[in-house]
């Protein structure tokens, strides 16, 4: 196998790239498509002229190519460094946690880097980071490509995170949205006694609820949870004396009629506005207090907190 100085690379042995290489017909349907590649593959088997691949393609890693023009997706720029890894290697935390649906923490990672293990350490490219674990993790395939389990992924989610109510936001997230439970990661923790950090994850499941929507609502429900308060549960369904829903709230209490309501960016909207009116005007008629909460208010957490027991005691409870 010889490298020229533009890490074009020609193979004397196709087999040295077949275990991580897709379909032949998916193959050639990523290079004209503007996804990465394998510039080896696409010389060994014709596709490309070395040519083609200095003049009409860009590299984004050593061996990777991808159109010139081609802007990189989230998805694509995992594939580049799992293509780049080479066979064996497996994607972990937040490039895991996107390729499993999670909605929030993955995204975010990714754009920081690529995370992922592979047999033996290669210094990585910038983008890109390898994790020195002794063993490989236990995986899954997604999309072809080896991705931590959902549980393990949760777990190495929470443990990259300094914050406590980040790491359980970002268990919520992947209980809610990712395909871990629990009792997965619970398990899946105690096979992993003495990695760092993983006490401080098992420590840290209790607080867990796969019903919280956002990360800001687990935010608000680890606030109100720390307090003399009667006690919240997440998503709380009111309906009315028709049997039809009015109101979801992200926080509620049925015994008090007192619910908390998360508002986000798309609250701002003038649609959303008007529906989020007429929701609390029917939620008043039911008896209900359920004050709307916005970021600036979680800025100020005493503040808040006394927001809230303002609308408990409005409803006559007493500490």
């Amino acid at each position: 196998m010889a490298t020229d100085d533009d890490g074009i690379v020609a193979l004397d042995n196709p087999a040295d790239f077949a275990t991580s290489r897709p379909s032949a017909a998916r193959f050639v349907d990523a290079v004209y498509r503007g996804e990465p590649f394998l510039g080896r593959a696409a010389l060994q088997y014709g596709v490309l002229t070395r040519h083609d691949l200095q003049t009409r393609f860009r590299k984004v890693h050593p061996r990777v190519f991808v159109a010139r023009s081609a802007e990189l997706t989230t998805y694509q720029t995992i594939r580049a460094a799992w293509l780049w890894a080479g066979p064996g290697s497996v994607l972990c935390a937040g490039t895991a946690a996107f390729l499993t649906g999670e909605e929030y923490f993955g995204t975010e990672m990714v754009d920081d880097a690529v995370q992922l293990w592979r047999p033996d350490f290669r210094t990585p490219p910038p983008g890109i980071v390898v994790r020195r674990w002794r063993a490989a993790p236990e995986s899954v395939q997604v999309g072809g490509m080896s991705v931590t389990t959902p549980a393990r992924t949760a777990i190495d989610l929470a443990r990259q995170l300094d914050s406590d109510v980040r790491a359980v936001a970002a268990l919520d997230s992947m209980c809610r949205t990712g395909r871990a439970t629990p009792d997965a990661i619970a398990e899946t923790a105690f096979t992993m006694a003495g990695h760092t950090g993983v006490r401080r994850v098992l420590g840290l499941l209790p607080s867990v609820d796969p019903k919280a929507e956002s990360p800001k609502e687990t935010e608000l429900r680890l606030l109100m949870a720390a307090t003399d308060l009667p006690q919240l549960e997440s998503q709380v369904e009111v309906f009315d004396e028709l049997g039809r829903l009015v109101s979801r709230l992200d926080l509620g209490n049925r015994e008090w009629k007192v619910g908390l309501q998360y508002d986000g960016e798309e609250h701002l909207k003038r649609e959303r506005r008007d529906r989020d009116s007429m929701s609390n005007a029917r939620l008043g008629v039911l008896g209900w207090d359920a004050p709307r909460v916005t970021q600036g208010m979680l800025r100020s957490p005493k503040d808040l907190i006394g927001f809230a027991r303002a609308a408990f005691e409005r409803q006559g409870w007493r500490p």
